[in-house]
């Protein structure tokens, strides 16, 4: 029941993960008006936004975060791709360090602190799904050796 909770709220993750990605490579300019009213910060003119500044909000927040989604969804099914969701924890604990490392430097922040939780939770269920996927493939690996042992003999 756990890994099944586990999963599911990784697929959520992954959903909004891929539905965001989205939204900041169609509407960079949107996402960054939305964050910055969000975090009740100074809105700049929309013209004083530079294509350099899209590009990267489009790479990072649109592509990345898009890929860390479909990549996960890709993983959760199958214990092939079950030693890819470690790497991917590795990935959400960088994003996570990124905004503690942000609460250190500029301050207090609750949108900093929410999303840095969500991404220190993602990071420990991607790798507590891991390990169950991948201690599944081992033990039906053992099943196949020992069938293979007693057909031998």
């Amino acid at each position: 029941m756990k890994f099944v909770l586990i999963r599911n709220l990784l697929i959520l993750i992954s959903l909004f993960n891929v539905g965001f990605g989205i939204w900041v490579m169609i509407d960079p300019v949107q996402v960054m008006l939305w964050m910055l009213e969000m975090q009740n910060s100074a809105v700049p003119p929309v013209d004083a936004i530079q294509p350099a500044t899209k590009g990267e909000f489009r790479a990072v927040l649109g592509g990345l975060v898009m890929t860390l989604g479909l990549v996960t969804l890709r993983c959760l099914w199958s214990p092939i791709y079950a030693a890819w969701l470690q790497p991917l924890a590795w990935c959400f604990l960088g994003l996570a360090l990124g905004r503690f490392s942000s609460l250190l430097l500029d301050g207090i922040s609750n949108y900093t602190i929410i999303a840095a939780s969500a991404e220190v939770g993602t990071s420990w269920m991607l790798g507590v799904h891991s390990q169950r996927l991948l201690s599944a493939q081992e033990h039906e690996d053992e099943e196949l050796e020992e069938e293979e042992f007693e057909e031998e003999f």
